[in-house]
C-alpha cells in the first residue's frame, strides 16, 4: 500500500469528505507535504484557494531583501510597501463604493498582502540590525572562550586534503562568550567550524564550551560570525531531558536497524524515517544523489502525512472522538519533531501537520495551497533566516509543484487510459523534479536525467518503509525483539529502493554538469517556464514528443548497451576518474589488479562495473594522495578483493592499534599473518626467489597449480612457503573475506588512515610491496620496480610530503607486451629507475604525475613506449598534461591517449598490433 491508499483508508475511518485534498498525497515518490496531486475523477478541475499566496510571496521576498541585502535595505522596502499599502487601501475604498466586488476581492488581497510584507520587511530589517551590531563581530580575528547551545546535528565536511582530520559544521545559538575577563552573556545564531571526532558526538540542546577565532560569517542568513574552534568541547550544562529521550530513541533504533538488517539499509532507514544520516554510506548517499532520491533521507511532509494518518487510523480504530484522535496525534507529532531535529524541512512539514490537526478538529475542508502558504508566512515570521535556506525553499517549491501541476498532469495522463496510481506517480514525480531543478541547478551545477524513472520505481515502498520504520523505533527503545522483527518487514523495500538507487546513478549519463550558481538557475527557470508554457499546445507536444523518441531510440542503446564494450581480451583499462589515476589490469574473466582508485568512489565503482570486474585479486595504492586512494570505497563496493597493497614502510605511519606488526622472518623483514586467526582463513602470501636481486620476491596469486592458488580460491590445501613471504600487515585483524564494504561515512577522514578503517571494516589484508617483488596472475607477471626497501620514508604527520617520488612502480608481462605503470613518479625516482639497471622500456606507459612537467625527456627516451595513457582530468587548474611533455612524446612517435579527452580507455591486442578503445 502506497501513502494514497493509507489515506484513503483513514478518510473512510475519519468519515472525511471524500474530495478534500488530503487524499491525495504525494505517493511516497516526493517527499513533500503530503498534498493531493489530483482530483477523483479525470478531467474534474478543483479550484485553488490562492487568495494567501500573494501574502505568502510578499512576506518571503520582503524577508529575503532584508536578510540578504541588509537592515537599511529592509527598512527602505518597508517604507516602500507601507505607501503602497496607503494607495491601495484608497483603491479599495474607492471601489467599495463602486460595488466592484471582483475588484473589491482583488484589491483586499493585494493590501493585505502589502501590509504583511512590509510588517516581515520592518521585522527581518530589525533582526538584521541585532546581527550586525552584535557585540562579538568586534571581536572578529581574535580568539575568545565561548557557550554555544547547538540546534542540530554536527555535519561532516568532505577533506579537501588527504590526511587531515576529519572536519564538521555545527549550527548553534550563542550563550555567552569570554574575552578579556569579562564574561558578556548574548545570543545569536553561531555556525562552528571543528575538526576531531569528539564534535561529531555533540547532541542538540546540549550546552559546550571551547575556544574559537571569531570570523565574519560567510553568509547573509543572520548567523552573527563563524567560530573556529581550537580544541575539543567541554560540557557546559545537562542535555535536556526531551534531547536525552530523542537521542536514545535515535540510539535504540540504529542499534535494531544494525541487528536486523544488511549494512546499506540499516545506515539508510534511520535516514528515511528520523533525518538521521549518520550512518548513511558514502557510496548510498552518492547513488541517492545522482539517482534524484536524496529527498527522501531529509524528512518532510510525506513522513508527517504517513504518521498522522497512522495515528489517526489507530485512535479511530480504538473508538477515540475527534478531539481524542486530535490530542493523540499532535502529541505524536511533537514527539516525531523532537526526534527528527527541527531544521527547516521538519519544521516546514511540521507546520502542515498542524493545520491538517486543525482541519480535522474543526471539521472544515482543507486545502492544499492555503495550507502552504500558512506554513511559509508562518515559519518566517518565527525563523527569518528560513527565507534564504535552500532546503526550505526546495521543500516549499516541491510542495507547491504537487498542488499546482501534478494534478492537471494527473488527470491528462487519466484521460489518456493511465489507471489513477500510476498516473498519480508519475505526475508528481514530474511536478516535483520540474520545479526543484532551477534550484537544484544552481546549488549543484548538476542535472539528474534518470530522476523522475527512479522515483516512480521508488513509489510503492516510501509509505511500507516509513510505517515499518516508525513501529520500529518506537519498539526499539520499550523491547528490541519486536523492533527488530518489525524491522526486518522493511528489508525487501529497502532493497528495492538501494537497488533502483544504485541502478539508476551508475547508468551513462545518470547526472550530467551543467552551468550552476546563480546565472545557471535563472537560465533553468527561464526553461522550465518556457517548456511548461510551449507544452500547454498540441503541436508542440506532439513535436517534442517525437523529438524525445527519436533521441531515444538513437541515443539510448548506444549508451546503455554500449556493443563492444569491454573489447574482448582487454589487457589494460584507464578509468576516467577525473584528476588521478584509477587503472584495471585484466588477470582473467571477471577478475582485474587495480592500481589506484582515483579521488572519488563513483567514476571508479562505475569503470569497474562496466568493465564486469567482479574479484580483485590485488588492489594497488601507488601512494597517500587523494586523487590516488580516496575513491577505494568505489573500487570495492559489491565486488571481491583479495588484498590491498601500498609501497613499504607506508604503514608505518598508522599509530597503533592501527596496525599490529607480527615478528618478522629472520633476515626477511617480513610479517606472516597472525597465529590467532582460524587456519582456513589465514591469508598467506608465499612463493619463492626468482631473479636479478638476492632478496626478490614471487608471490604466485593466480597459478593454480600445486604450489599454491589463487587467493579466494575454496580449496585452501596447497602448502605454504613460508621463507619467502611478502610483508602483510594485518591492521588489527588477520582473516581475509570477500567482503562488500558499505563505504561507512563514519570511516577515518582520509590517507592511509581512511584505507585502513576500510580496509578493516572489509575484512581485505594491506600489504607492502617494494622494489624485488614478482607476483603472477595466471599468464600475468607483474614485477615491482619502486620504492626500494632502504628509499625514503614517510614521516608521521606529513606523510604526504615526497609521497609522489615514494610511488609504487609496477612493470607487466601482458599479451600486449609490457606496460609500465608509474604512479606519480618525479625526476628524481625517474633517475633512480634509469640507474638501478633495471629494464624500463616498455610498449604501453602510464606517463608519471598525470603529464606534469616533472616528467624528463630522458626517461621518456629510456622506456621508448608505442602507446602513452595520460590519466588526467578535463580543466584541471594544473595545466596537465605539459605542453613540453607532450612534444616529447610526439618526437618519440609515441601514440598518446587521455581520460579527458576520450573518457575510459581500454587497451587490447592482437595480431602483434595494440587496439585502443574509448567511452567516447
Amino acid at each position: 500500500m502506497n501513502a494514497a491508499g493509507l489515506l484513503e483508508l483513514v478518510r473512510r475511518k475519519l468519515g472525511a469528505d471524500t474530495e478534500s485534498s488530503m487524499a491525495r498525497p504525494p505517493a511516497g515518490a516526493v517527499r513533500g507535504s503530503g498534498e493531493g496531486v489530483a482530483s477523483e475523477e479525470p478531467g474534474v478541475v478543483q479550484a485553488l484557494d490562492a487568495r494567501l499566496l500573494p501574502a505568502a510571496l510578499c512576506c518571503w521576498g520582503a524577508t529575503i531583501v532584508a536578510v540578504a541585502a541588509g537592515w537599511r535595505a529592509g527598512i527602505a522596502l518597508a517604507i516602500a510597501l507601507t505607501v503602497s499599502a496607503i494607495g491601495l487601501w484608497v483603491l479599495l475604498l474607492w471601489v467599495t463604493a463602486h460595488r466592484g466586488e471582483r475588484r473589491r476581492a482583488v484589491a483586499v488581497v493585494a493590501l493585505a498582502a502589502v501590509v504583511l510584507g512590509a510588517g516581515f520587511a520592518a521585522a527581518a530589517a530589525w533582526r538584521e540590525h541585532r546581527v550586525a551590531t552584535h557585540p562579538l563581530r568586534a571581536s572578529s580575528g581574535q580568539s575568545v572562550r565561548v557557550v554555544v547551545i547547538p540546534t542540530d546535528d554536527p555535519k561532516p565536511l568532505r577533506a579537501k586534503v588527504s590526511g587531515a582530520d576529519r572536519q564538521w559544521v555545527v549550527r548553534a545559538d550563542l550563550r555567552e562568550y569570554r574575552r578579556g575577563g569579562v564574561t558578556v552573556r548574548a545570543g545569536g545564531a553561531v555556525v562552528v567550524l571543528a575538526s576531531g571526532a569528539e564534535w561529531g558526538d555533540l547532541s542538540p540542546g546540549g550546552p559546550v564550551e571551547f575556544r574559537a577565532r571569531v570570523e565574519m560569517p560567510r553568509r547573509s542568513d543572520l548567523t552573527v560570525v563563524t567560530l573556529h574552534a581550537q580544541g575539543a568541547p567541554t560540557a557546559a550544562g545537562p542535555l535536556p531531558w526531551w534531547q536525552r529521550a530523542a537521542d536514545t530513541v535515535r540510539a535504540d533504533f540504529a542499534a535494531s536497524a544494525t541487528r536486523a538488517l544488511p549494512a546499506d539499509a540499516a545506515g539508510l532507514l534511520p535516514a528515511l524515517v528520523v533525518g538521521d544520516t549518520s550512518a548513511l554510506p558514502e557510496q548510498v548517499r552518492e547513488d541517492f544523489k545522482i539517482a534524484g532520491l536524496q529527498h527522501l533521507t531529509v524528512v518532510s511532509g510525506a513522513n508527517f502525512t504517513i504518521l498522522l494518518s497512522v495515528v489517526l487510523l489507530v485512535v479511530r480504530l480504538l473508538t477515540l472522538g475527534p478531539r481524542g484522535a486530535t490530542a493523540v496525534a499532535a502529541v505524536a507529532l511533537l514527539m516525531f519533531i523532537v526526534v527528527t531535529r527541527p531544521d527547516p524541512s521538519v519544521l516546514r512539514a511540521g507546520a502542515m501537520g498542524a493545520i491538517t490537526l486543525l482541519a480535522v478538529l474543526t471539521g472544515r475542508r482543507k486545502q492544499a495551497l492555503p495550507a502552504l502558504c500558512a506554513a511559509i508566512i508562518a515559519l518566517l515570521a518565527l525563523w527569518p533566516g528560513l527565507a534564504v535556506d535552500a532546503g526550505f525553499a526546495l521543500s516549499v517549491v516541491a510542495t507547491g509543484g504537487l498542488i499546482l501541476l501534478a494534478p492537471s498532469w494527473a488527470d491528462w495522463l487519466r484521460a489518456r487510459g493511465w489507471w489513477r496510481v500510476p498516473a498519480e506517480t508519475v505526475a508528481v514525480s514530474a511536478g516535483a523534479f520540474v520545479v526543484t531543478t532551477p534550484i537544484m541547478i544552481a546549488l549543484t551545477g548538476q542535472l539528474s536525467l534518470v530522476a523522475v524513472l527512479a522515483n516512480v520505481l521508488v513509489a510503492p515502498v516510501v509509505a511500507p518503509i516509513t510505517v515499518a520504520g516508525a513501529a520500529g523505533a518506537a519498539l526499539s527503545s520499550l523491547w528490541s525483539p519486536p523492533a527488530d522483527l518489525a524491522l526486518r518487514c522493511a528489508a525487501p523495500p529497502l532493497w528495492w529502493l538501494l537497488w533502483v538507487a544504485r541502478h539508476a546513478a551508475a547508468l551513462p549519463g545518470a547526472s550530467v554538469a551543467v552551468p550552476g550558481g546563480l546565472a545557471g538557475g535563472l537560465i533553468a527557470s527561464a526553461v522550465v517556464v518556457g517548456v511548461i508554457a510551449a507544452l500547454r499546445v498540441r503541436p508542440v507536444r506532439r513535436i517534442a514528443a517525437a523529438v524525445v523518441v527519436g533521441v531515444a531510440v538513437v541515443l539510448v542503446p548506444v549508451r546503455l548497451w554500449h556493443p563492444g564494450w569491454p573489447p574482448t581480451g582487454w589487457v589494460l583499462a584507464a578509468c576516467d576518474v577525473g584528476q588521478g589515476d584509477g587503472l584495471a589490469l585484466s588477470v582473467g574473466p571477471g577478475a582485474a589488479v587495480v592500481i589506484d582508485v582515483g579521488p572519488d568512489p563513483r567514476p571508479i565503482r562505475t569503470c569497474l562495473d562496466r568493465l564486469r570486474v567482479a574479484r580483485i585479486p590485488l588492489l594497488i595504492l601507488t601512494h597517500p594522495h587523494a586523487d590516488h586512494i580516496d575513491g577505494l570505497a568505489g573500487a570495492l563496493h559489491g565486488r571481491a578483493v583479495d588484498a590491498i597493497a601500498v609501497g613499504v614502510h607506508e604503514l608505518d605511519v598508522l599509530a597503533p592499534p592501527a596496525h599490529d606488526r607480527s615478528t618478522p622472518e629472520a633476515g626477511l623483514g617480513c610479517a606472516s599473518v597472525p597465529a590467532t586467526a582460524p587456519a582456513a582463513e589465514v591469508y598467506r602470501l608465499s612463493g619463492f626467489a626468482k631473479g636479478h636481486a638476492r632478496n626478490d620476491r614471487i608471490v604466485s596469486f593466480g597459478r593454480r597449480d600445486a604450489r599454491s592458488r589463487l587467493p579466494g580460491s575454496h580449496d585452501r590445501a596447497a602448502p605454504v612457503l613460508g621463507h619467502a613471504q611478502i610483508d602483510c600487515r594485518p591492521v588489527g585483524y588477520g582473516v581475509r573475506s570477500h567482503a562488500r564494504p558499505s563505504g561507512d561515512a563514519h570511516a577515518a577522514a582520509s590517507g592511509l588512515t581512511q584505507v585502513a578503517a576500510i580496509a578493516r571494516s572489509a575484512g581485505v589484508p594491506l600489504l607492502e610491496l617494494s622494489a624485488g617483488h614478482v607476483l603472477s596472475f595466471g599468464s600475468i607477471e607483474l614485477e615491482v620496480l619502486a620504492p626500494a626497501r632502504n628509499g625514503p620514508r614517510p614521516v608521521r604527520g606529513a606523510e604526504t610530503d615526497g609521497a609522489n617520488d615514494r610511488s609504487v612502480v609496477v612493470t607487466a608481462r601482458t599479451p600486449a607486451g609490457r606496460i609500465l605503470l608509474t604512479g606519480d613518479i618525479e625526476a628524481t625516482a625517474q633517475r633512480a629507475l634509469m640507474h638501478a639497471g633495471i629494464p624500463i622500456q616498455a610498449e604501453i606507459l602510464k606517463l608519471p604525475h598525470h603529464g606534469s612537467r616533472t616528467t624528463t625527456k630522458e626517461f621518456l627516451d629510456a622506456v621508448r613506449p608505442r602507446l602513452v595513457l595520460v590519466s588526467v582530468g578535463a580543466d584541471n587548474a594544473f595545466g596537465h598534461p605539459a605542453p613540453t611533455v607532450l612534444a616529447d612524446l610526439s618526437a618519440l612517435g609515441a601514440t598518446v591517449v587521455r581520460t579527458d579527452l576520450d573518457g575510459d580507455i581500454v587497451v587490447s591486442a592482437g595480431g602483434g598490433h595494440l587496439r585502443m578503445t574509448s567511452s567516447r
